[in-house]
């Protein structure tokens, strides 16, 4: 699958149900672009979680904590309209170990990515949310 943004290469992921009410779409599946880390539903994906440090080291080695980092990435170009799903997930991310705001910084800064939004700016907006 390739991403309709950029046409990079995408990894597809699973979306339980309980992680959907989070997202604008509630498709069981989505997918995260490997260059520009842009975030799109789908309708399928395989049952198990990709590697998601195939796209940078910066993202958790645990498949799990990982897709709740793109979970945030899919609604941080859109602060002001998912603030409450983006504190839910944040709470989230925190109870499995993990610094979203060290995580945005280094996607931010990885040479090999061309996020489409600004991370780093969109990082100290969602630091004012909580």
């Amino acid at each position: 699958m390739t991403c309709p943004d950029c046409g990079a290469e995408t990894l597809v992921f699973v979306v339980p149900p309980d992680l959907r009410a989070y997202l604008p779409d509630d498709r069981a599946a989505a997918a995260v672009c490997t260059h520009c880390l842009r975030v799109t539903p789908e309708d399928e994906a395989p049952a198990d979680l990709p590697d998601f440090t195939a796209i940078s080291d910066a993202f958790p080695q645990d498949p799990e904590a990982a897709r709740l980092v793109v979970l945030v990435l899919a609604l941080v170009d859109s602060i002001a309209i998912y603030r409450q799903e983006l504190n839910g997930l944040l709470d989230r991310v925190e109870r499995a170990g993990v610094d979203v705001f060290l995580v945005m910084d280094r996607l931010a800064h990885d040479p090999a990515l061309d996020p489409a939004v600004d991370l780093d700016r969109r990082g100290r907006q969602l630091e004012q949310l909580v």
